[in-house]
């Protein structure tokens, strides 16, 4: 518990009352700390939050406006998000094979073949025995009947 308040005396029911909200001032004066960081901390997340809330409605006055971006093909025109596009169709023209790749192809994907490599042989060694007679109906894991 971060405050252990204090047990009351027996007292008069205004000494209790009064106690009572000097307890509650010592607790609110905690919580007003602002989540445990400085103030100049606090007046920057404040200042950051408002910028993004500002940017935003900006943002949208301009999204919801029919006319303003016409020209345009009617959408408001985002770099980062058009950067962002650009990479994700670009990705295989930018792609540079290192060490980082080469591991995620080793322990990622050739198992993956290896395992598909294994139920391929299986399943054809099985098809092979049923074929030649070798494997019996009543034999078979799985059956229609």
């Amino acid at each position: 518990m971060l405050f252990e308040p204090p047990t009351l005396p027996l007292c008069t029911k205004r000494q209790n009352i009064l106690a009572l909200v000097n307890i509650l001032k010592v607790i609110f004066a905690k919580m007003a700390e602002k989540y445990g960081i400085s103030e100049e901390e606090y007046k920057l997340i404040q200042q950051q939050a408002s910028r993004r809330a500002e940017l935003r409605r900006e943002f949208l006055k301009q999204r919801t406006n029919p006319w303003k971006h016409a020209a345009e093909a009617g959408y408001v025109f985002d770099p980062a998000l058009q950067k962002f596009l650009s990479m994700k169709a670009t990705s295989f023209e930018q792609f540079k094979p290192n060490r980082t790749n080469s591991l995620f192809a080793i322990c990622a994907i050739a198992p993956m073949f290896v395992y598909g490599y294994f139920i391929w042989n299986e399943r054809n060694n099985r098809e092979q025995q049923i074929r030649s007679g070798e494997l019996r109906y009543k034999d078979r894991m799985f059956k229609l009947a």
